[in-house]
């Protein structure tokens, strides 16, 4: 390939690139995924991704001496990485507190030769409540393994490759709350001497998927269940940007933001990007602590987090 055309090639790309973020920066300051004729956009160019980006087209601007251009693009860089800092990360003390109630959420990846491995994790963590999202491989049973690791648990296994565990009694269970692709279940239980609702979500991962239905559905959930101890959680494939939920945090409270530190992506563990893995709660449990764990046998960062029981307090 001849320096003429590499240079024709690096301006083809380069243009489309910055038109690109030009539209993604107006998402992200206006209607974000409100709109599923642009969500895909807005998903696919987080904070970070905008930061990356404008980052290479400043060297690369900078190599073929465009200055100006260079120096606009690494001012742009500058500005979506302050962005990333603002939105995405969380600036507190770390917590030492201990709660009453101990709750994590991981997405593990389908494991089958990890599964023993991510089996022993879990069981050192301790949890009264374990949410697991795609708890085995599309084309194998695993539920003979996770019941051998976890013989002081009992059960709830759903549709979408979910599986909670309780440590307590599960008192009920309602299958089938959601639409549209994705999948919710609500359960019932007694956890530590006190009844605790917690609904199960896995809510529909594709690009073009919209989301507003289920999570406004899930909202609804939440606000009915003020008065009690409620969590909803899940993979919700869905960053904790998206403009749903702003509604969602006049109702209730996402544990990370309420009382973690640090980046809140989950997802992918090697450079989180996007905040998939929710977990919210009515004002009835307080999140003292909350922690994103990393590890190699999953693709997705694990949520860890205690809360306290509060008295209820009327809005």
């Amino acid at each position: 390939m001849t320096p003429r055309v590499r240079a024709v090639l690096g301006r083809a790309l380069a243009w489309p690139t910055t038109a690109l973020l030009a539209a993604a920066l107006v998402l992200q300051l206006t209607i974000r995924d409100r709109s599923l004729r642009f969500s895909a956009l807005y998903y696919a160019t987080p904070w970070s991704v905008m930061a990356l980006l404008a980052a290479a087209l400043a060297f690369y601007w900078w190599r073929v001496k465009s200055r100006p251009l260079a120096v606009l693009h690494a001012v742009a860089a500058l500005g979506f990485a302050a962005g990333w800092l603002v939105e995405d990360w969380v600036w507190r003390p770390a917590s030492t507190a201990r709660g009453e109630l101990r709750v994590v959420l991981w997405n593990v990846a389908r494991p089958n030769g990890r599964h023993a491995g991510i089996a022993q994790w879990l069981r050192e963590q301790q949890a009264d409540v374990i949410a697991i999202a795609e708890r085995q491989p599309r084309k194998k049973d695993l539920m003979d393994r996770w019941r051998a690791a976890f013989p002081d648990y009992e059960f709830v296994v759903s549709k979408g490759e979910m599986l909670c565990l309780i440590r307590g009694e599960v008192l009920s269970t309602e299958e089938g709350l959601l639409r549209e692709g994705s999948y919710g279940t609500l359960i019932r239980a007694r956890i530590r001497g006190r009844e605790v609702t917690i609904v199960q979500a896995d809510i529909a991962g594709f690009p073009r998927a919209y989301r507003g239905v289920v999570l406004d559905r899930l909202r609804e959930i939440m606000a009915e269940n003020a008065a009690s101890n409620f969590i909803v959680l899940g993979d919700f494939n869905t960053p904790h940007g998206s403009q749903f939920f702003r509604s969602w945090r006049q109702v209730g409270a996402e544990a990370f933001e309420s009382a973690g530190r640090g980046c809140a992506a989950t997802w992918p563990t090697a450079f989180p990007v996007l905040s998939l893995d929710h977990l919210w709660s009515s004002p009835r449990l307080k999140a003292v602590r909350c922690e994103l764990r990393s590890s190699w046998r999953s693709d997705h960062r694990a949520v860890v987090a205690e809360f306290d029981f509060a008295p209820y307090v009327r809005p």
